[in-house]
């Protein structure tokens, strides 16, 4: 596991490490896959690598709960390479990289860039959901919801954060 918040220049970055059961092409579809997608992350309108077109992502029950995502660079099974909108939020860059290891396990890596001010909310929001979701989409177990391990991860994102100024 490895977590870090990085600035470049006057903008932050995220940078997450997790370990999952399943090879790379096995996690690439709880990446790439609409029905998979909705289970873990967000509800997807189609499929994302369908076209230039960005595709509408809901994330939670707000009005404002949404992200729109357009691929920016897929080299299948082991990189992905998003634009990543909120509203009033443009202009992110969220990159999965999926490593092979042994013993049919694949090494997760979030980089999510161009952050800004919200960087922590970010941190804390994928590291949610990749020990929550993600985990539980790959067959492992996630004991608390999304929200309580927000709530958990987030203190340590804002030391993160006071760390790099």
């Amino acid at each position: 596991m490895s977590d870090e918040l990085r600035r470049d220049g006057a903008a932050l970055g995220v940078h997450l490490e997790r370990d999952y059961h399943g090879t790379p092409e096995e996690l690439w579809q709880c990446w790439t896959d609409p029905l998979r997608l909705a289970r873990w992350l967000g509800i997807p309108a189609g499929p994302l690598l369908s076209g230039a077109d960005p595709v509408r992502m809901v994330m939670g029950a707000g009005e404002d709960q949404w992200v729109e995502v357009r691929v920016l660079a897929a080299d299948q099974p082991r990189t992905l390479k998003l634009a990543w909108d909120f509203p009033g939020q443009t202009g992110t860059e969220l990159t999965v990289e999926l490593i092979p290891l042994s013993h049919g396990r694949t090494r997760v890596v979030v980089d999510h860039d161009r952050l800004g001010g919200s960087a922590t909310g970010y941190g804390a929001g994928w590291q949610a959901f990749l020990e929550g979701g993600l985990r539980r989409e790959t067959g492992g177990r996630a004991d608390t919801a999304w929200e309580h391990r927000f709530t958990e991860a987030l203190p340590a994102w804002r030391d993160r954060a006071a760390a790099v100024g």
